[in-house]
């Protein structure tokens, strides 16, 4: 599993669908690339290369995109609420 689809997986294990997840994480990744300005994140290689606080840092904001994504896209989802304690962007 790369970095990228263990992202993917934090917003499907949350109940998103595939493809709900990937447009989600298309809008996420710029935003998580501007959290370590100087640092660049490696998004196809192996997701263990990080340790699991990086994966915990990073999902507020990436939780934050999904919860406006819903928003705006499928309001009536059914996974809603489990973003709902987020600040949307």
């Amino acid at each position: 599993m790369t970095t990228k689809e263990k992202f993917k997986a934090m917003l499907t294990d949350r109940g998103m669908l595939e493809s709900q997840a990937s447009a989600v994480l298309a809008e996420a990744i710029p935003k998580m690339d501007a959290l370590a300005p100087g640092y660049k994140i490696t998004w196809n290689r192996p997701a263990g290369e990080y340790i699991n606080s990086f994966y915990g840092v990073m999902a507020p904001t990436l939780y934050a995109v999904a919860k406006r994504w819903i928003e705006e896209n499928a309001p009536q989802a059914w996974c809603r609420p489990m973003f709902e304690d987020y600040k949307s962007e």
